[in-house]
């Protein structure tokens, strides 16, 4: 019991390791691209999953205290905060942070090179037009939104 809250380094050491790890993961899952934080599959579940096990030690490493794990969270859920308020704030950081719409189909015409190159499988984009009872032929425009959701409107 006496172990629970004794640290095993200092807490700005905790803190920082935190925010080093929280900066690198949104620079990764920014650069690996919407579809990775859009409509989770399994395997990208899995990859969320791992992630958090194997950032765990770069974050704490040895340290097994309550007070330990707590700053993290703190500083992880302040950081967390600090980046939606500057988000919401400066359209420039949030696009930065988020990335911009991605027009994928129009007029009917599926931009098949674009969702290529923004790692939308086929299935995936027939699945978005079922669940909105729409053909193909029926698009008026589809956009690939910087959440990695897919907003599909019918014309006229």
């Amino acid at each position: 019991m006496h172990d629970m809250f004794d640290l095993a380094m200092p807490a700005w050491e905790l803190a920082l390791r935190a925010a080093i790890v929280y900066a690198v993961l949104l620079i990764l899952l920014r650069l690996s691209g919407k579809r990775t934080l859009g409509e989770l599959s399994v395997f990208d579940l899995i990859v969320v999953i791992v992630l958090g096990s194997a950032v765990r030690t770069s974050m704490i490493g040895n340290d097994k205290s309550l007070i330990g794990g707590l700053i993290v969270v703190a500083v992880l859920l302040l950081l967390d905060y600090i980046i939606a308020w500057l988000a919401a704030r400066f359209r420039p950081f949030a696009h930065a942070l988020q990335g911009r719409p991605v027009l994928i189909a129009r007029d009917g015409v599926v931009f098949s090179d674009v969702l290529k190159k923004c790692n939308i499988p086929p299935g995936a984009f027939d699945a978005a037009l079922r669940k909105q009872s729409i053909s193909t032929e029926q698009i008026g425009q589809a956009i690939l939104e910087a959440s990695g959701s897919i907003t599909i409107c019918k014309r006229g």
